[in-house]
């Protein structure tokens, strides 16, 4: 676990540059260049160019993560895996666009009745579909390589300033809207060719299919049908699901500036699972390994060192953007508009403080026997997320879908811990958790005591200080977890002193 949290740090230099970019952006700069209804625009353009790639994948994301290891080679030929890991996912663009084709219209007027005034941004929402495939492919495939540090890199370094780029071009009227739509597809674009080139720097890109080896080997290629059949129902639930509470919102809100409100504090939430996503590109690879070869104790180790490192460094940073949410809202232009949406910063947030607990257990799933509940997995979280939203929602509109997000994801991952506890004996908890739950319980009820200064610079700044240090200060001391003491006191000697 050690080696996994140095490089999870190595690659998050990238994620952290990210974060303040987005955080910029998203506090500063979008709210100021584009209108409420704009705004709402363009992340729904974004957003549904996410949920969509996710049924064109048909799985290969995970397929990859489960199968690589099977194909590798030394000669890097790999068997020919990577022709079915590009043609795979271009199969089931071609099945979407046929889609398109019929149902195009009426699916854009479910979603927001003001999405067909944006109708002449179709060209660029396709080749945005077919960038963020191709992008989760070659993310996967580096990361199966040991390597995410290029990869996060143009994902959350290189896109994020393009695309503040092209929002400033806009603002100052040196484009349209349009034009300014092109240039996020381009940002994407830009991404996609830097993983690409990377990927062919660390393996050869060999795309001639070795039929030869998958008929010597038709148990492995029975197998690889069946969880990519099955995994394709995975991979849009991971996706689509944690983005239904937004479309629901853009449907049943109708107003477009609601969907910016929401967006911006869902946002703000997901800040915390940054770490998480560093930390599970390179776990994903591990825990396939130890399930291929029947380590369940190895497995179970991980689970719970994954479990509690992620629950305190989610705790951290939840901590954080809660203490700072009003001053947040205080210095973000259209501010007193867009604080509306603070209750789902704070639901959304808990929400990944909570799922951060049972992270590892999707990729144990996927990666073992398991994987044949998928469908199951997938027909109850989908029914209960969209029944949850559409209920919350109606009644208590956009926070109505960050309680849909809490509940679902409750839901989900309890009987994902009661499966995998019944068949595998695995599951996440230790003792270690409850001091964590404990100190952070102190410490939030702290933060909810209210503002110190007027001034929200001021504010912010002194009470990140005295209340993060002194929450991490007491995690250090708790003992909860070595490689985060190991990795804190690296890089802060000075708190050796105290400890």
């Amino acid at each position: 676990m050690g080696v996994i949290i140095r490089q999870s740090f190595k690659a998050s230099i990238s994620n952290y540059i990210g974060v303040v970019l987005g955080f910029i952006s998203l506090i500063f700069l979008f709210p100021l260049f584009f209108t409420p209804k704009e705004l709402g625009a363009y992340r729904l353009f974004i957003e549904l160019g996410g949920v969509l790639s996710a049924f064109a994948l048909m799985g290969t994301n995970s397929s990859i993560n489960r199968f690589f290891p099977y194909f590798k080679t030394n000669d890097q030929k790999h068997h020919g895996f990577f022709f079915w890991a590009f043609t795979i996912p271009a199969i089931g663009f071609i099945l979407l666009m046929m889609f398109f084709l019929f149902f195009g219209q009426s699916f854009f007027v479910f979603i927001n009745e003001d999405a067909l005034q944006y109708k002449e941004l179709f060209p660029m929402f396709i080749l945005l579909i077919i960038a963020n495939i191709y992008i989760a492919v070659t993310e996967v495939s580096c990361a199966n390589h040991g390597r995410i540090a290029v990869t996060n890199f143009s994902k959350e370094v290189l896109m994020r300033l393009l695309i503040i780029a092209g929002a400033a071009l806009y603002y100052f009227k040196l484009i349209d809207f349009k034009t300014c739509i092109w240039l996020v597809v381009g940002a994407y674009a830009s991404t996609l060719f830097l993983n690409l080139f990377f990927l062919s720097k660390l393996t050869k890109l060999h795309m001639v299919p070795d039929f030869e080896f998958m008929n010597a080997n038709k148990k492995l290629r029975n197998e690889i049908l069946l969880f990519t059949l099955i995994l394709i129902f995975s991979a849009i639930s991971s996706l689509v699901v944690p983005k239904i509470d937004f479309i629901l919102v853009s449907k049943l809100e109708k107003d477009l500036s609601n969907v910016a409100i929401y967006s911006i504090g869902f946002t703000l939430a997901t800040f915390i699972e940054i770490p998480r996503r560093t930390i599970m590109q390179i776990s994903m690879p591990i825990i396939s390994s130890y399930l291929k070869n029947n380590q369940l104790d190895e497995t179970e180790k991980f689970h719970k060192k994954n479990g509690t490192t992620q629950f305190l460094i989610a705790s951290i940073l939840f901590l954080l953007i809660w203490l700072n949410i009003d001053n947040l809202y205080a210095v973000m232009p259209k501010g007193d508009y867009y604080a509306q949406g603070k209750w789902v910063v704070f639901i959304i947030g808990l929400s990944k403080v909570i799922e951060s607990l049972f992270s590892s257990q999707g990729a144990i799933i996927s990666n073992s026997k398991l994987y044949k509940w998928t469908p199951f997995i997938v027909v109850m979280n989908g029914g209960f997320a969209i029944m949850f939203n559409y209920y919350f929602i109606s009644k208590y509109g956009y926070v109505g879908g960050a309680i849909s997000n809490i509940a679902a994801m409750l839901i989900l991952n309890l009987f994902c811990f009661g499966l995998i506890s019944y068949f595998l004996k695995i599951n996440p908890f230790e003792k270690k958790q409850w001091s964590i739950l404990f100190a952070f319980s102190i410490f939030l009820s702290i933060v909810f005591l209210g503002n110190w200064f007027s001034n929200p610079f001021v504010d912010g700044i002194v009470r990140s200080i005295l209340i993060g240090t002194s929450y991490v200060w007491v995690l250090v001391k708790l003992n909860v977890s070595k490689d985060f003491n190991d990795l804190i006191l690296s890089k802060l000697p000075l708190l050796k002193k105290i400890i």
